[in-house]
């Protein structure tokens, strides 16, 4: 890392390949080559108008060398012509010798229409020219950023690594060349700018490289320079250690009672993330080892299906594409082999083919999607589209992998199968108002009413029962006609176009419409659909057992979208294996992307329990409990508060047993806010928090707090036609992720101790226990049952305090935090998250070996917020800059002999960024040091 230059221009993200074996030199030796794309000596690229200039945005490029007219990038395109190849020819002086590390700013896009198929030779200046060596890009892909954003297009930038070059003092020539391949249409491709440095560098944005050690100063912002991981053995971040390896050494993933384990009992929970692999071999090693390394023991595949496609058919024999195949096979044992269990969300939009036996009335309203159709939301009711999913999961599951010699079904570390993705018949799709009114899959809307119609004849018999059941006298719109309007008529056991509720109708105290007198019929409605959608889970968990599959089975992980719903689509995920949720925050504008306009910039600090953490109001009181998708989003500027209390909160307080953060895809941490997405696991925020969580989850750190609201609910009261929760929350509308109470049960409740539900017949009693207990009203601070934990929501202010890991969590400064091991004074940033990791296990008062992470906001160069944060008013580009925290740190126990700075890659550094030696120990008093903007890092160890 190193601090921020006034002079750096914001740009775009970093993609990285394998570390360059540079050594440390002497600050004469250091020598760094800045050389522009449109420097070129030589070149046949065409610089195409279009490509080169219209819409371009300029400022992500590199600027140029100051006081000249270059800038922008150099360029090639052409599509449909003859011409094969293109070559940029650059020429440069080294002036000291040795090795040198070649960085290249490109355009890494290819699509089926072409693109980046780069490759390099070089030469010293009257030598013969070496092989032309193909330039691998793959992993750029991940980092790139598109240059006419807003938009669809083909022109994107991003660093990549190209080699490791040994000159000696003398002119040079180095010559790139793009190819069109076997069956591409286009050639294209883009030359920002290239670097050559001889010491310890990583690109970020269009920061070129510094031989000059930065005059740092305490509340300056540092530049996050993170390359590729060196995996040093001095490295006191590496979790790998915790890990065993391979995965499935012990057995199956199972929960005979409550709590995972093992097949052979040992007890296990599961720090894990949603990852896509990265395109060669070689990455996905490094992508794996980069994970296991951070704590990472399990990850989530999501879908599976968008890997494999779809079936593919010869004859009567179903085959999945070979090649896409290898890759997932070969990726599985990567991860196995590093100690990772793997959990399979197969489907999500599931494809359904033309030749599966699927009444064509159905198959035809669905959306096309590839070689098939969408049957997303459908399924439930569908049992053919059921029947195809069991074909493709069968099928899968049945495949040995070459790499592992072990089917999928009989392999451990294949640990959970999750039914579908985000599909629940309790949602808006299918239940929204075009479907309700015919006007949406008029074609599956009427299989459902007459689904609905065979339910209510075998429930009732007669409309003399029905009428006893649902009031005399009672006159439903029957359904809507074509044109969307209304047809009354009596409800019938005979009616098979009786009138269906949609999601929103399903209110907390009854039908949207005529309240009083339809609770009955829509709790039955609710009934039906339950148990239809309950049946369906047992079905597929079944057919898993029957083909010898012995790990976890989950359900969807989707909620209901009405509150009168709620409870009863909870019952149906009852009847799998664990209970899953997913959960969100933050954001803003750009949804899914980061833009310009609205924030969501609120913090969970302010009210406990509130936000991703509410999902523990749906924990089953005898299930695992799994949240296989979760992420405060940027550009949120309190984000980095969510990984710990999940954490301490969720896997500590609440016993909940393995969580998967929303996503990564990168074998090194990302620059900027990569990709400009939502969802990225490789961020300091992220990523470089979990070495500290994974270790205190691992060694169980953070006891689970006795049940402080045990709620029970029999079937009845799920079915009843209204919310028996009494869910209360404070957003307009029904949403699951954003209650402030089950009646009874506020959200802060998640914070005194464990809470749980169970909606189930011949119940006995719910635990007692008194909130008051734990609850500060006056002073607006709740305590854990446990001891370890205290959330002053007045203060916006968490505190641990368990005997081993401790910290700081919120809005602390100005604040003195009296921790059993460490007092935490003279606080200057407004926000932050503190962590003290006994890296011995022993108690961190005794501890001879202590982590430290200290995080707090970040942003890009070039961000720009509104005062309070509810308005992106600039994005800027790379490179991240992170807030250093500044706090004065008193430990308190036996001597301190050593507080070190350590790097990006946990190693207590003995160079800085620049590669200069340097002693980077700490100014200390005692056992009391300052951390602060100097020393340009989020990570300190501290030893006895």
């Amino acid at each position: 890392m190193l601090s921020l230059r006034p002079t750096a221009v914001a740009s775009l993200s970093l993609a990285v390949f394998c570390l360059p074996a540079l050594s440390v030199r002497d600050t004469d030796a250091r020598e760094a080559l800045w050389i522009e794309g449109e420097k070129y000596v030589s070149s046949s690229f065409n610089r195409h108008s279009w490509y080169q200039n219209t819409n371009i945005a300029k400022g992500l490029l590199s600027p140029g060398t100051p006081g000249t007219s270059d800038g922008g990038w150099h360029t090639h395109y052409t599509t449909g012509s003859s011409t094969e190849q293109a070559t940029a020819l650059y020429r440069f002086t080294i002036a000291e010798g040795g090795a040198y590390a070649w960085w290249i700013r490109l355009n890494p896009f290819r699509n089926a229409s072409g693109g980046a198929n780069y490759s390099f030779r070089h030469r010293s200046l009257r030598g013969s020219w070496g092989p032309w060596q193909s330039l691998d890009v793959s992993e750029a892909r991940a980092g790139m950023i598109d240059l006419v954003d807003p938009g669809i297009d083909i022109r994107f930038i991003a660093w990549s690594f190209g080699d490791t070059f040994e000159f000696g003092r003398g002119t040079y020539e180095l010559e790139v060349r793009l190819m069109r391949r076997d069956g591409d249409k286009d050639n294209h491709g883009g030359i920002d700018v290239m670097a050559l440095v001889n010491f310890p560098w990583s690109p970020t944005g269009t920061v070129p490289p510094d031989t000059r050690t930065p005059d740092a100063k305490p509340d300056a912002w540092f530049t996050l320079m993170a390359g590729p991981d060196p995996f040093s053995a001095d490295s006191i971040i590496d979790m790998s250690r915790l890990i065993e390896k391979p995965a499935g050494k012990r057995g199956f993933v199972t929960a005979p009672h409550r709590d995972l384990v093992f097949g052979d009992g040992t007890p296990i929970k599961f720090w894990g993330i949603n990852a896509s692999m990265t395109e060669t071999v070689e990455a996905q090693e490094r992508q794996a080892r980069f994970y296991a390394k951070h704590g990472i023991n399990m990850v989530r595949q999501h879908p599976v299906q968008s890997v494999l496609g779809a079936l593919r058919r010869d004859g009567s024999t179903r085959y999945f594409d070979p090649a896409r195949l290898d890759r997932l096979d070969r990726w599985f044992s990567i991860l196995k082999n590093n100690g990772i269990y793997v959990t399979w969300s197969i489907f999500y939009h599931h494809v359904v083919l033309p030749d599966e036996g699927i009444d064509p009335a159905l198959y035809n309203e669905l959306p096309n999607s590839g070689a098939g159709k969408d049957s997303y939301g459908l399924a439930t009711f569908v049992e053919e589209y059921q029947d195809s999913q069991w074909q493709y999961a069968r099928l899968l599951l049945t495949h040995v992998n070459p790499y592992t010699a072990l089917a999928y079904k009989d392999d451990p570390a294949l640990a959970v199968v999750e039914t579908r993705n985000e599909d629940s018949v309790f949602f808006h799709n299918p239940l929204g108002e075009d479907f309700v009114r015919g006007k949406s899959h008029p074609q599956h809307a009427a299989r459902l009413k007459r689904m609905w119609q065979q339910w209510v004849k075998q429930t009732y018999g007669s409309d003399v029962a029905l009428a006893d059941a649902w009031g005399p006298g009672l006159r439903k719109a029957a359904a809507y006609n074509n044109d969307g309007a209304l047809r009354s008529r009596p409800d019938s056991v005979n009616e098979t176009n009786m009138y269906i509720y949609a999601a929103w109708e399903m209110e907390k105290d009854g039908p949207r419409w005529n309240k009083a007198n339809e609770r009955r019929r829509l709790g039955d409605f609710i009934r039906f659909l339950a148990e239809m959608q309950r049946r369906t889970y047992e079905t597929y968990r079944r057919r898993l057992h029957d083909l010898g599959f012995k790990g976890l089975t989950v359900s969807t992980a989707w909620r209901a979208g009405g509150p009168a719903a709620a409870a009863a689509n909870l019952w149906t995920d009852d009847a799998m294996d664990a209970i899953d949720r997913h959960n969100y925050s933050g954001g803003g504008a750009g949804g899914h992307g980061i833009t310009t306009g609205a924030v969501s910039n609120g913090t969970h600090l302010d009210q406990p329990g509130r936000g991703i953490l509410s999902s523990g109001l749906w924990q089953v009181e005898d299930k695992p409990f799994l949240m296989t998708e979760w992420t405060q989003k940027p550009p949120n500027q309190w984000k980095a508060e969510i990984a710990p209390l999940m954490a301490f909160y969720g896997m500590g307080l609440q016993g909940w047993d393995a969580l998967y953060h929303f996503a990564g895809s990168r074998s090194a941490m990302g620059d900027g806010w990569p990709g400009m997405s939502s969802y990225v696991t490789e961020t300091p925020h992220y990523l470089g928090q979990f070495p500290a969580l994974a270790f205190a989850v691992f060694k169980g750190h953070l006891e689970e707090g006795a049940v402080v609201a045990g709620r029970r609910l029999s079937t009845a009261q799920a079915f009843a036609g209204i919310d028996a929760l009494d869910q209360q929350q404070g957003t307009t509308g029904y949403d699951e992720n954003e209650l402030l109470s089950h009646g009874g049960t506020p959200v802060e409740a998640l914070a005194a101790g464990r809470v749980t539900l169970k909606v189930a017949d011949e119940q006995g009693p719910a635990p007692a226990a008194r909130l008051s207990d734990w609850f500060d009203v006056r002073g607006r601070k709740v305590r854990s049952n446990t001891g370890q934990l205290t959330w002053d929501y007045g203060n916006r202010v968490v505190t641990i305090h368990s005997v081993r890991t401790q910290g700081v969590i919120g809005f602390a400064a100005g604040g003195t935090y009296d921790l059993p091991g460490v007092t935490v004074g003279r606080v200057d940033t407004p926000f932050l998250v503190l962590l003290f990791t006994p890296l011995d296990d022993r108690p961190l008062l005794e501890s001879q070996r202590i982590l430290i992470t200290a995080l707090a906001r970040d942003q890009q160069l070039g961000t720009v917020y509104n005062e309070d944060g509810t308005q992106l008013l600039k994005t800027g580009g790379p490179p991240l800059l992170l807030e250093p925290v500044q706090a004065t740190l008193t430990f308190k126990g036996g001597p301190v002999t050593s507080a070190q700075v350590v790097d990006v890659y946990g190693v207590p550094t003995v160079v800085d960024v620049y590669g200069v030696p340097t002693n980077r120990e700490l100014e200390r008093n005692g056992n009391t040091i300052r951390i602060d903007g100097r020393y340009a890092t989020y990570y300190y160890e501290v030893r006895r």
